[in-house]
């Protein structure tokens, strides 16, 4: 008679190519961050109450690419029309004074066209949340092309820091965002499931992921009064205001980088640097998260919102001139 896991469906073994596998041990406390935003935007900590912690998966990330690569194909060709501009001979034909001046919009419908494409294939969410619960000890996740509630065992899940290569015109990089892998015993046949969640930052080598690893094993162990806070979740702002959210976050880190010892002594390099991401990065993004305004996220069953303490409240859309929408 079959052994009741050796029905379990398991992953795909090249998918776990190149990852480093984590321990239970006690966690070391001095990896943890202290900073608030980085707790946020490379952890990818969303929300902690003292019942659960709510993260942003590594495939919202994914999808904000598709959005963002409108701006980021308009960013190219502009750079391009401009590099054309500064060698070519002044006295040329209209007809290319004109393809100039369309080539960056051209390649802004071009990546509008791949977000469609892509549009079908991650379905009509935007992406959805990942829960972990210190009381039922469970992880939680509805993932968005079939919507099934998945629940995991916490104290079964393997921890791994992932490996995803990334080729592109710019170069090569790689993302290492942390892989909790675990059994989903409510499907049929039993599955193993691997849920990727933050590396929300630059290439780190799997820095990041050892640290969330720890951050989760403090807050299972000992709850959220022993860790650093992300920056709490921004109210619905209008499209315009969720546009400019992104430069004003931008600004902020401007600010703080600068007011630095490091920071005022590289200054030179850090102004330029700051400037050239400003463009390349926060551009695009804003317009992604504009362009997404409307893209729902998967949303949690009211029993698990309840059991969690993430009870969502119908949240009014602030204008620009102050005025309240409820949505």
């Amino acid at each position: 008679m079959k052994n009741i896991t050796d029905l379990v469906k398991r992953l795909p073994s090249n998918l776990l190519i190149g990852a480093t596998r984590f321990s239970r041990e006690q966690p070391d406390r001095r990896l943890v961050p202290t900073e608030s935003w980085f707790v946020g935007q490379a952890l990818g900590v969303r929300r902690v109450n003292d019942r659960c912690v709510e993260l942003e998966p590594y495939g919202n990330l994914v999808r904000n690419v598709y959005a963002s690569s409108v701006g980021v194909l308009f960013v190219m060709g502009a750079g391009i029309s401009a590099a054309a501009w500064a060698v070519i001979p002044s006295a040329l034909p209209l007809d290319l004074w004109l393809i100039l001046l369309l080539f960056p919009w051209l390649m802004a419908a071009f990546g509008g066209v791949m977000y469609l494409c892509t549009r079908n294939l991650f379905g009509r969410f935007r992406g959805g949340f990942i829960r972990i619960n210190r009381r039922t000890r469970k992880l939680y996740f509805v993932p968005p092309r079939d919507e099934h509630l998945m629940s995991l065992d916490w104290d079964d899940l393997e921890a791994m820091a992932g490996y995803i290569p990334i080729v592109s015109q710019a170069g090569y990089t790689s993302r290492h965002p942390l892989y909790l892998i675990g059994v989903d015993w409510d499907q049929t046949p039993p599955k193993e499931i691997c849920v990727s969640c933050g590396n929300l930052g630059w290439r780190d080598n799997g820095e990041s992921a050892r640290q969330l690893w720890d951050y989760l094993q403090i807050f299972m162990g000992e709850g959220p009064e022993a860790l650093p806070k992300p920056p709490p979740v921004p109210p619905r702002l209008s499209r315009g205001q969720t546009f400019l959210r992104v430069y004003r976050d931008w600004a902020a880190k401007f600010r703080r980088d600068l007011s630095t010892p490091k920071g005022k002594r590289w200054s030179p390099l850090l102004v330029p640097a700051k400037l050239l991401w400003l463009v390349c990065m926060t551009f695009p993004d804003s317009l992604a998260e504009v362009i997404e305004y409307d893209v729902p996220y998967t949303a949690f069953p009211k029993e698990i919102d309840e059991l969690c303490g993430f009870v969502e409240k119908r949240t009014p859309v602030m204008r620009l001139n102050g005025e309240r929408l409820d949505q």
